[in-house]
């Protein structure tokens, strides 16, 4: 009878072991909850990450980026919000990770999210990388969609507001437009008629450059082939002299050298007559001279511009 009672012990002693280890194991739960992906993050501006959790005795979230690794102590079960401020742009990788005192378990919940640059230099750095990744694409559709315009129509403007676009530039800076124009007009207010107001919306909004003014990576370089100057002549009277931010073609500059530059430039002729993306040199060749020999100006955008959502 005892070693029956005996034998009944060891089997409920068992039982709590296998049975209660993975219950114990289930309880140990982390998850992120936030920042939301569908909202934008930007250096130096604060965001909150959110984290549910429960059943752990220690548990930290960690930020990784370019600037290093920053930890932020989790001292609540259910939902902590952490408040964060990125200093650095790029990919943030956040990592919540809960453990238990005097055991090997540990629960990890991790997300990625981007965070975009505010100042001048880096938004246009990040305007030559998205233009770059692009060479060679003929997925018009994918350009125009934004500026509600047809795959067929010339799209070159309309590739340079979409890869503002992909790295969050605000509107206010100009970078959208529909056709290859500039305003050079130093407008108090916005013109009232419908028609003027038409084509101020659809130019960029950049700072045209003086004659001798170094170009750098990111400025807008506007051309006028030679077999349009005809038409511009007709319609503005001295065109060559005084230039009234009109143009056929715009593509955005990547490099500078002592003798030539770089650029990226959507709806050009590409094999099987598609149209797509390319990066020339200043030197190639255009209706028998070279694309700089149809330069008309340069153009800084307003990469500076603060307002951010």
């Amino acid at each position: 009878m005892k070693r029956l009672r005996l034998f009944c012990s060891v089997i409920v002693i068992l039982c709590v072991v296998f049975i209660g280890a993975p219950a114990l194991a289930k309880s140990l739960k982390v998850h992120i909850t936030g920042p939301a992906k569908e909202h934008d993050q930007w250096v130096g501006k604060a965001f909150t990450i959110g984290v549910s959790a429960s059943g752990f005795d220690q548990g930290s979230v960690t930020v990784s980026s370019s600037a290093g690794t920053a930890t932020l102590p989790m001292e609540r079960t259910k939902m902590n919000y952490l408040p964060f401020t990125p200093t650095v742009s790029g990919a943030h990788t956040i990592t919540a990770t809960v453990t238990l005192d005097g055991s090997d378990q540990k629960r990890t919940s991790s997300v990625t999210i981007m965070v975009y640059p505010i100042s001048a230099e880096e938004r246009a750095a990040w305007m030559v990388q998205t233009a770059l990744a692009c060479v060679g694409s003929t997925d018009a559709e994918k350009f125009v969609r934004y500026a509600h315009i047809k795959a067929d129509a010339d799209w070159c403007a309309a590739f340079i507001g979409w890869c503002a676009k992909q790295v969050r530039i605000p509107d206010g800076a100009g970078l959208q437009s529909i056709y290859a124009g500039v305003n050079i007009y130093r407008l108090q207010a916005k013109p009232t008629c419908k028609t003027c107001l038409g084509n101020y919306l659809a130019r960029f909004s950049a700072t045209v450059l003086d004659h001798g003014e170094v170009v750098q990576p990111g400025d807008l370089v506007f051309f006028i082939w030679g077999s349009k100057v005809k038409a511009q002549l007709a319609a503005h009277p001295g065109y060559t002299q005084h230039w009234h931010g009109n143009a056929s073609h715009v593509g955005l500059v990547t490099s500078v050298q002592d003798d030539h530059f770089t650029f990226v430039h959507g709806n050009i002729r590409m094999k099987h007559n598609t149209f797509g993306v390319a990066l020339n040199l200043s030197t190639d060749k255009k209706e028998d001279q070279t694309y700089a020999d149809w330069v008309i100006a340069f153009a800084r955008p307003h990469y500076d511009y603060a307002e951010i959502p």
